[in-house]
């Protein structure tokens, strides 16, 4: 079942303003952690809640702080929103002359990062904030990262979109295979999802997979994370 849209997270979030404002209060903080638990509690759609915060920012509203890493998401998300004047207040972000809203640099990379041929680069970014929110500590070494919790290690091979002939499943497993070389490790390879890279993983023998402990990671073009074992 898929988990609520943009829509649905600007319509709650008017309607928490819309309230404080008639209780007279001068503004409201918000978390990304606990709107996306009110909203959406059995779906990874953290991308989605933080960039409806984004969205509904007026001049003179504040950032009061912003999640680690580099994509502008995740759960460390509080936002300041004054309630005075709101129907007065430009939007942080104007609008273009043909009615799309400019982008901040900070949207850009929001942007970038919700499609879904994402480069090497920004699904690494995307992954390792998905793990960060659930407690995960990460270090990232070109497009592996190595995460580790509760003395559990999770090894993550990232393989973004390039440019040429798209690579098959097997090519992309090869060269985690080779690396093997902790058998107290969990091995994963990280790709942006596809039908032709799920077909390829299910003709993977199963007892293999259990065998070497490796599993594939799939993120969509909404953020949604997928670890398929």
């Amino acid at each position: 079942m898929k988990g609520p849209g943009i829509k649905t997270y600007i319509s709650e979030l008017e309607k928490k303003k819309q309230e404080a404002a008639n209780q007279g209060l001068e503004f409201i903080e918000l978390s990304s952690k606990e709107i996306h638990a009110e909203i959406s509690p059995n779906h990874a759609t953290m991308p989605t809640c933080c960039q409806a915060m984004y969205k509904l920012l007026l001049e003179g509203d504040e950032i009061i702080r912003k999640p680690k890493g580099q994509t502008g998401f995740g759960s460390r998300l509080v936002v300041r929103y004054k309630l005075n004047d709101m129907n007065e207040r430009n939007p942080m972000f104007p609008a273009k002359k043909r009615g799309r809203p400019a982008k901040s640099e900070e949207e850009k990379r929001v942007s970038r990062l919700m499609k879904t041929n994402r480069s090497t680069q920004d699904l690494v970014n995307v992954i390792n904030a998905w793990l960060n929110e659930r407690g995960w500590e990460t270090t990232i070494n070109d497009n592996k990262i190595e995460a580790t919790q509760n003395g559990f290690k999770w090894i993550i091979d990232v393989h973004g979109s390039k440019r040429g002939r798209k690579q098959p499943l097997p090519v992309k497993l090869n060269a985690i295979l080779n690396e093997i070389n902790d058998e107290n490790a969990h091995y994963s390879v990280a790709f942006n999802d596809s039908t032709q890279y799920r077909k390829q993983w299910s003709e993977v023998p199963k007892v293999l997979k259990t065998r070497l402990n490796v599993s594939v990671i799939l993120a969509d073009k909404s953020g949604k994370i997928q670890e398929v074992k």
